[in-house]
């Protein structure tokens, strides 16, 4: 049975940590880590050259795999969605205005892109797209925010990251309980508040579901391919805020 897309992805992540961590290991050695064959691990490999990361081989006694020691951020090895959430607090974090170390968060994101080789970042880009900050919520927004449900909310991520549909249970705020089945194309932040810019497959619509009231979610095995540009033109006006892409 072939990998998903997602498990393939976490098993190279975890290859690029361990190059890190032990330079020297064998193709061996990680197979018999990871459970898989050591042509998978050479696939793996070469997947991680093209993202851009600089896997060196060497034969004989002493040799094995490692990480050339000039990239990026040196030993700091981010998975996408850990990379996409240290520049979603920098975001926020410049949004919010915070007035210690303010001239250094712009910076500080932008340098933690360019940090990242080239391959890395075609793949980090369309996520960065696809979450966007604005100004911090209204008082009455910030009082009635709740903390989100984490299963919903791992649901929520994994669903957004891998443009898969999303089976959700939402409580509006007059606590009517519905079920819908939503493209999650854009994640907003009003900080502290969190919104989904979604497409209702349902009622055939763009609707706007904030993160705290979803009640349950469940990622559904169908992919879809995200269109925020659309959907986020048509929503930014009747939120009338102006927000900045991570």
């Amino acid at each position: 049975m072939a990998a998903r897309p997602r498990d393939r992805d976490d098993r190279r992540d975890l290859v690029l940590r361990r190059l890190a961590d032990q330079p020297g290991v064998t193709a061996r050695a990680l197979a018999e880590e990871f459970g898989t064959g050591i042509r998978t691990i050479f696939r793996d490999l070469e997947a991680l050259r093209t993202r851009g990361y600089p896997v060196e081989a060497s034969r004989g006694r002493g040799g094995g795999l490692r990480l050339a020691p000039r990239w990026g951020l040196g030993r700091v090895l981010l998975a996408r969605e850990e990379a996409l959430a240290a520049l979603v607090a920098l975001a926020v974090a410049d949004r919010l205005g915070l007035p210690v170390f303010a001239d250094d968060l712009g910076r500080a994101r932008r340098r933690l892109v360019d940090a990242f080789p080239q391959g890395e970042r075609r793949r980090l880009a369309p996520l960065r797209e696809r979450v966007v900050v604005g100004a911090p919520a209204s008082r009455a927004v910030a009082e009635s925010y709740a903390a989100p449900a984490h299963g919903a909310m791992r649901a929520l991520q994994a669903a957004f990251a891998d443009a898969r549909l999303l089976d959700i249970s939402y409580v509006r705020g007059d606590g009517c309980r519905h079920r819908r089945t939503i493209e999650p194309h854009v994640l907003l932040i009003n900080w502290p508040a969190w919104y989904v810019l979604a497409w209702d497959l349902g009622r055939g619509a763009a609707r706007t579901f904030r993160v705290d009231r979803l009640e349950a979610a469940t990622v559904v095995d169908t992919p879809f391919v995200p269109r925020p540009q659309t959907l986020l033109a048509a929503t930014v006006e009747d939120l009338r805020a102006t927000f900045e892409r991570v």
